[in-house]
């Protein structure tokens, strides 16, 4: 396959999925399979120790032989880690990134698709139209999103949605400057996306929870608040020129 013809870049970062993958990929796998524009799925693995990749490569093999790349880290490095690999070997015109746990669907990608434009350089979910959300979740995200805009002044709506799409050049000029691995991965790329002078749009996604996240919400809202800081800290260091 003629990579500089890649017109969609789908990477998924996985860790200890075994559980769940399988359904997930079927449904990536069945999407893909009826488009006509050229694709690849690239798979990110932080530092599994179960049969996730196993099953990956059977599952990729049999149905998609020829369009996936794996890529391995040499460890648990962190989620953040896996999407900024992930994200610059990837060789689409626009890259997506998803979450594993399938909580958005993937034919959410036709919707984006129609704001594909010259006007914008990154597109990301905003999860407007959420089920089954738990209360924790859905409080800490509120105060996360009015904590993060204040600090960082970008007006967003939904900064953690794991199904974000960027523009290959905007992609690679962002995610070679990211520097934290961790749950804020995503606010600090998305800062520097609009210091870069990148436009974002925000498309509203279907989302339900699903049961398995390995996001700890409690344990996560000290850590994510002094991120900001660092975000904020970097950004006067000039860390992100």
């Amino acid at each position: 396959m003629d990579k500089s013809s890649i017109y969609i870049s789908i990477v998924i970062p996985v860790y200890n999925e075994e559980n769940r993958i399988t359904i997930f990929l079927l449904s990536v796998i069945d999407y893909l399979l009826e488009k006509d524009f050229l694709y690849e799925i690239v798979i990110v693995d932080d530092g599994s120790t179960d049969s996730t990749i196993r099953t990956i490569e059977s599952l990729l093999d049999e149905k998609l032989a020829g369009k996936y790349n794996i890529i391995k880290l040499p460890g648990n490095l962190g989620k953040g880690e896996a999407i900024r690999r992930g994200m610059m070997e990837a060789s689409g015109e626009y890259i997506f990134f998803i979450d594993a746990d399938g909580s958005t669907p993937i034919r959410e990608i036709d919707n984006f698709m129609h704001h594909f434009s010259l006007d914008y350089d990154v597109y990301i979910g905003n999860r407007v139209f959420r089920q089954k959300t738990p209360f924790k979740r859905l409080f800490f995200g509120t105060g996360y999103t009015i904590l993060a805009n204040y600090f960082l002044q970008l007006r967003i709506f939904d900064y953690t949605c794991g199904f974000k799409c960027y523009k290959r050049e905007s992609a690679q000029k962002i995610f070679s400057r990211q520097t934290l691995n961790n749950w804020s991965f995503d606010t600090e790329d998305l800062f520097i996306a609009k210091k870069s002078g990148c436009k974002i749009i925000e498309i509203p996604v279907q989302w339900m929870h699903k049961p398995g996240s390995k996001v700890k919400v409690l344990q996560n809202i000290f850590v994510c608040a002094f991120d900001l800081i660092r975000i904020r800290y970097n950004y006067i260091k000039g860390l992100y020129s």
